[in-house]
């Protein structure tokens, strides 16, 4: 009979999600009063297109300042995600890691959650 080891997650921790399949969630905030008023359903689309690649699942939220992505632990993280979309979505450079700051100093800023809860706001 086979036997196997059980590698991830090893023991679960309450308030921490389990990943089995690779796959991370993260979220981009766009902060600043310049580019932030950019995304809207039209731009929403090209930045479809350019995660869509990577993530299984992304939505951004209704005003436009957020999204959030899960995706292929091995293609993404919080760089991938800030300067995929941060030249997207308009000129600018990574400062730090996961920070995209645009020209008129709006930033997007791309965290990894590890709690299904801190989405919810």
């Amino acid at each position: 009979m086979a036997t196997f080891t059980r590698v991830n997650p090893t023991a679960v921790t309450l308030g921490t999600i389990q990943s089995t399949l690779q796959l991370k969630i993260f979220e981009g905030v766009l902060s600043g009063s310049g580019t932030a008023s950019a995304i809207n359903a039209a731009t929403a689309s090209f930045l479809s297109d350019e995660i869509g690649t990577t993530a299984a699942i992304h939505q951004w939220k209704s005003n436009g300042l957020k999204v959030t992505v899960v995706g292929d632990g091995h293609a993404l993280d919080v760089d991938a995600i800030a300067i995929r979309l941060g030249r997207q979505i308009g000129t600018g450079s990574r400062t730090s890691s996961g920070v995209w700051t645009f020209t008129d100093s709006t930033t997007f800023t791309v965290t990894e959650k590890t709690s299904f809860a801190s989405l919810q706001t």
